[in-house]
């Protein structure tokens, strides 16, 4: 599975990126850590790189191929796919946003 292209990495961060997801994501919420994990892949995470968007801050988990396999947003209130993508360029069906799986998680000690 392709789960994403490398991001342009600058010194100041993820200059920009584009998660081509052809599965279904897995966002998992932890409501008491007001986090969420939107997952593309089970890769191995090798590397995490910040992003700062308009309406969040993220981290942006990457492979050692620099594919982009989740993304976890911290201090969500909202946890719709729609609204946690908001700020990330995505480019993923209505119909896999529509089929989007949520499960309960503990962030915390991932």
């Amino acid at each position: 599975m392709s789960a994403g292209s490398s991001p342009r990495i600058g010194k100041k961060g993820v200059k920009a990126f584009v998660i081509r997801a052809t599965r279904t994501p897995v966002v998992e919420v932890d409501t008491e850590a007001t986090a969420a994990y939107v997952r593309f892949s089970r890769a191995k995470v090798a590397r995490t790189v910040p992003f700062s968007g308009k309406h969040n801050l993220a981290m942006i988990d990457l492979d050692q191929k620099g594919q982009v396999i989740g993304i976890e947003f911290i201090g969500q209130k909202d946890f719709s796919i729609r609204e946690l993508l908001r700020d990330t360029p995505v480019e993923l069906s209505d119909a896999a946003l529509n089929r989007t799986r949520y499960v309960t998680a503990n962030l915390q000690t991932a």
